[in-house]
């Protein structure tokens, strides 16, 4: 706790606010507590999926961290919803709209009662961009906890792989009893999907940026190691305050960079360019889709992961994770941004580099037999040659364009053909179903935007397409909505 109580923002509303004290002493709060440095712990924990079930134990070790080195935590919960049940329905249009919501109640919370700092706790889709988002709004002394991913199922099976399986029940390509089974090992535990799509980019982004601990984006949710993580962050954020290191201290250009380097590095969603830059904002910072597109030009994929590689992301984890792809990367990033850790990101690298942090990660792959040069390869052998991430422009789109084009088939990275046009997602998904659309279109799906409808996925339609052999390397999708 600082020397001079005048420098907690707690304390000197103590001296203006009569109810205040009263108030926490109603609850289990004592005269001692009311000294403390106060921490807001604030979670999107709920029990309506599997991202944040498991949220419990993490806010009572982040809270116990706290209270380990002298401070005082207040819990708030304001939990998500998911976006894979969201998914084929008006849900959807709330997806993006909830991060924003999500984002001004961390703030009602953070600033609405006198903390000190605060430890946010999330893992998914739109719940770790909101938390981000506030942490560089609020500037006050804050950590984010990644919530961790799912263990991998029989197969490698992963919940996204159903849409394509229950397309092909529909035709009478696979039997239900299959596809039964893979919807019942499919997610076997708590966490994050196990591929790398919005929530696991957002855990990596988290990271990347600094603002996360080294090494605890994308634990496996069961292990015993997150909820240290949970504890250590909870005893960190006393240090942020006593230090007087901000959000905004950590957040500048060059951490964004640092990110869009590591997003590239991942092959992460392309939601990170809808959110990425509005965190930036909230700091005070300008990024664009052209900084995604210059830097993702440099920068070569090196994560083997799914949905575009092969191993669940609990095995990137193992292979050393976000640090492991920031050390084959060293040269390219900026080495002198502050961190969480109070300290740089070279030297958390450093540090990393000279402890038992590998090696017991790492050894974890011999349960399965992988290297681990398979799952996060090294610079010299990409699994691509660059990010993949592409902006693109037109008479289309004047203002700009995303395509993923490490995923597309090298086939589609030119195309022509006759554009089927489509006011919204649903007289697609009709038209496709209906075997209207033939090899060789454009499917425009158009009034799907932010303004319009919420700016949903379109992951349905474009799941719909993949999934046909006579569609997949022949027809394109072009759309004011989103994709991951």
């Amino acid at each position: 706790m600082p020397t001079d109580p005048r420098k907690l923002r707690s304390q000197r509303l103590r001296s203006v606010n009569y109810q205040g004290d009263a108030l926490r002493l109603g609850m289990n709060w004592t005269e001692e507590d009311l000294d403390k440095p106060q921490v807001l712990v604030d979670s999107a924990y709920g029990m309506g999926h599997p991202g944040t079930f498991h949220f419990r134990p993490l806010i009572e070790e982040v809270s116990n961290g706290v209270f380990e080195v002298g401070g005082k935590p207040a819990v708030f919960t304001v939990s998500d919803i998911c976006d894979g049940v969201a998914q084929a329905h008006e849900g959807m249009s709330y997806s993006l709209v909830s991060r924003d919501i999500m984002a001004a109640m961390i703030e009602i919370h953070a600033l609405g009662h006198p903390h000190d700092g605060m430890v946010l706790i999330s893992g998914n889709d739109k719940s770790v961009p909101a938390h981000l988002l506030a942490i560089a709004r609020c500037n006050i002394p804050a950590i984010h906890l990644p919530g961790g991913t799912q263990l991998n199922a029989p197969d490698y099976v992963t919940s996204d792989q159903l849409w394509p399986m229950g397309m092909a029940v529909e035709r009478g390509e696979l039997s239900q009893e299959d596809f039964d089974q893979a919807q019942h090992v499919a997610c076997p535990t708590c966490g994050a999907c196990q591929f790398m799509g919005s929530a696991s980019t957002g855990q990596v982004i988290a990271e990347a940026l600094g603002l996360a601990l080294p090494g605890s984006a994308l634990v496996p949710a069961p292990l015993s190691q997150l909820l240290r993580y949970a504890r250590a962050t909870g005893k960190q954020v006393l240090n942020l305050i006593e230090e007087e290191i901000t959000p905004r201290r950590i957040l500048t250009r060059e951490a964004f960079e640092n990110a869009i380097i590591i997003h590239a590095a991942v092959g992460g969603s392309t939601n990170m360019l809808l959110h990425l830059p509005v965190i930036a904002r909230e700091a005070g910072i300008e990024i664009t889709i052209d900084d995604f597109d210059r830097i993702h030009r440099q920068v070569p994929v090196l994560a083997n992961v799914k949905t575009t590689g092969r191993y669940p992301v609990e095995y990137f984890w193992y292979a050393g994770g976000v640090p492991a792809i920031m050390l084959e990367l060293r040269d390219m990033l900026h080495l002198d941004c502050l961190t969480v850790t109070g300290k740089t990101l070279g030297e958390n690298l450093q540090e990393i580099e000279h402890s038992r942090f590998f090696a017991e990660r790492i050894s974890y792959l011999n349960n399965v037999k992988a290297s681990r040069r398979e799952i996060i390869r090294p610079r010299s052998e990409p699994f691509g040659p660059d990010g993949g991430i592409s902006v693109l422009r037109g008479n289309l789109a004047p203002g700009g364009a995303v395509i993923k084009a490490f995923s597309v088939p090298k086939e589609m990275h030119t195309h022509v053909g006759p554009a089927r046009v489509f006011d919204y997602e649903e007289a697609a998904l009709d038209a496709l179903r209906d075997r209207q659309v033939t090899p060789g279109d454009v499917v425009v799906i158009r009034y799907e935007g932010p303004r319009a409808n919420g700016m949903p996925e379109m992951y349905f339609a474009s799941t719909i397409i993949a999934a046909d052999p006579a569609l997949n390397t022949t027809t394109a999708i072009v759309t004011d909505g989103r994709f991951s």
